[in-house]
């Protein structure tokens, strides 16, 4: 069995049939990225997102913290301190995310996986043993990242009652998906779910609050405009004439969360398919359009990450945008990168519709 055999296996045992489904949407838009699907520099404007994570207690959600997870295993004792080294030319975007999540208020980590031999135990792993697998941690402080010691780090959380909680059972059809991605990509999805499940909740047993993740963040070349993403595939719903988008309000909460306090916008990326599982197009809404044209009315969803009941919001079909490669112009990132000015200038379009329509001016 090769590595990618070993890590499908692994993540099929660690993840529910939904969480399997949900990810394919992420995963596919970074391999169409690598081929430059969107544009020689799309790779550039994309940068993977992160874990956020706070401790089970009555005021969790001052204490929220973003975990960045290093996409490679390194070899113990041979590991770097200078992140700049480490990320090379992904430092500079990277740094620049973590200024805007330390200006939302959210604590920024860094986190790097080794192993004596720079190799993750396979065999360990399938039967959830993760002792011998080593975690080092930079914290992101006055513009510069320091490495802290996790163990120090997590005793000032509350709790040691976490359990984690496994899966199993995929569609075949999405476990065939899954199985044909590359080997980076599918390697970068365990260590993220190593650091979850293996690290919070299998060793060090940390109950959590409000877990959540940001899929991708993407970044304009100037860095003036970060979006953090949320990428789903769907197919649209209809209710009578009208064709929607049901979308988790949980995750407008979160992009809200982190968008607001740097007068930021987001964007939400749907990987459209039909009812027959036909990949129809990418499309996108962003923030400020969600704000805007969102039905207040909310209807029952899925289970989250926490599995819970959600519920969702519904967005008319015809809001939502084609993406592609000129949604990643510089010029287009500048134009919508600024929520409070996207939402007044709609405001103002829906104020001259308005008095049009109904007062004849």
């Amino acid at each position: 069995m090769n590595n990618s055999d070993d890590i499908v296996s692994i993540l099929e045992d660690f993840w529910p049939r939904n969480k399997a489904k949900g990810l394919l949407a992420q995963t596919i838009l970074s391999e169409e990225i690598e081929k430059r699907n969107f544009g020689e520099d799309a790779e550039e404007k994309l940068m993977p997102g992160c874990w956020l994570i706070s401790p089970k207690r009555a005021d969790f959600f001052k204490f929220r913290f973003a975990f960045f997870v290093h996409p490679y295993v390194l070899k113990s004792g041979s590991l770097t301190t200078d992140l700049r080294v480490l990320l090379e030319e992904k430092y500079r975007p990277f740094h620049a995310i973590s200024e805007f999540l330390n200006n939302a208020g959210i604590g920024v980590i860094y986190v790097i996986v080794h192993t004596t031999n720079g190799v993750l135990p396979f065999k360990e792993i399938k039967n959830r043993i993760f002792e011998n697998i080593n975690w080092t941690f930079y914290r992101f402080n006055n513009g510069e990242f320091s490495e802290i010691n996790p163990v120090e780090f997590f005793e000032k959380w509350d709790g040691t009652r976490g359990r984690p909680s496994y899966g199993g059972n995929w569609d075949p059809d999405v476990k065939e998906k899954i199985r044909r991605l590359d080997s980076k990509i599918l390697r970068r999805l365990l260590l993220n779910e190593l650091f979850y499940l293996g690290l919070l909740k299998g060793v060090l047993r940390k109950p959590l609050n409000d877990p959540y993740d940001v899929d991708a963040f993407m970044i304009s070349l100037s860095q003036k405009h970060i979006f953090p993403m949320e990428i789903k595939e769907k197919f649209p719903g209809n209710n009578g004439n009208e064709k929607f988008f049901g979308i988790d309000a949980g995750r407008i909460m979160m992009l809200l969360r982190l968008a607001l306090p740097n007068d930021a916008n987001a964007i939400y990326l749907v990987r459209e398919m039909d009812e027959s599982g036909d990949f129809k197009g990418w499309k996108y809404i962003t923030l400020s359009d969600i704000v805007m044209t969102s039905s207040w009315n909310l209807q029952a969803g899925g289970p989250g990450m926490g599995g819970q009941s959600t519920q969702t919001v519904r967005l008319s079909y015809d809001q939502f945008k084609q993406f592609d490669r000129t949604t990643l112009t510089e010029d287009t990132l500048r134009k919508m990168g600024e929520l409070p000015k996207e939402i007044r200038d709609m405001a103002n379009r829906f104020r001259a519709e308005l008095t049009s329509k109904f007062y004849g001016e």
